[in-house]
C-alpha cells in the first residue's frame, strides 16, 4: 500500500500557497495595467485597460475635418496599438511574477498542482479508511 508522505503533502501545500500568492500579485498588477497609444500625427489617442475595455478615446478637433474612412483608420490604428501595449504589459507582469508569460503554462501548472492535491487526498483517505478497518478488526477481536 502507498502511504501518504507528510513531507510530500507539506511540499505540495507550500507550492500551492506560493503559486496562489503569485497569481494574486499578478491579478493586482493587472488591475492597474493600462496602455495608451497616440497616432503619429496626434489626431487620435486610445487608452485601454488590461481587461480590454476602452478607458479613454481622444479625437483631436483637427481630425473632425478628415473623411470618415481616414478617421476610422486612425481610431483602429490607435486601438490596435494600445491593445499591443496591453498584451506586452500583461506578458511582462506574468513573466516577472510567475516566471512565464504563457497562460497555458500557468494553467498546466495549476492542473498539475490539483492532480497532486487530489492524489494526496486520495492517499490520505485510503490510509484513514485502512486505519478504521484495522481499528474495527482490533476492536472486534477483544
Amino acid at each position: 500500500m502507498n502511504t501518504p508522505n507528510v513531507e510530500d503533502l507539506e511540499r505540495v501545500l507550500r507550492d500551492s500557497e506560493r503559486r496562489m500568492q503569485q497569481l494574486s500579485e499578478v491579478e493586482t498588477m493587472l488591475a492597474e495595467v493600462t496602455s495608451r497609444y497616440d497616432t503619429e500625427d496626434g489626431m487620435v489617442s486610445v487608452e485601454l485597460g488590461a481587461d480590454g475595455l476602452l478607458r479613454q478615446l481622444e479625437i483631436n478637433s483637427r481630425a473632425m475635418r478628415l473623411d470618415s474612412f481616414t478617421l476610422a483608420e486612425l481610431i483602429t490604428e490607435a486601438f490596435n496599438g494600445a491593445q499591443r501595449g496591453v498584451q506586452e504589459a500583461v506578458a511582462k507582469a506574468m513573466s516577472e511574477s510567475l516566471g512565464t508569460a504563457n497562460l497555458g503554462d500557468v494553467l498546466g501548472e495549476a492542473q498539475d498542482i490539483r492532480k497532486n492535491m487530489d492524489g494526496m487526498l486520495e492517499s490520505v483517505s485510503r490510509a484513514v479508511n485502512d486505519a478504521i478497518v484495522q481499528t474495527s478488526r482490533f476492536t472486534n477481536r477483544r
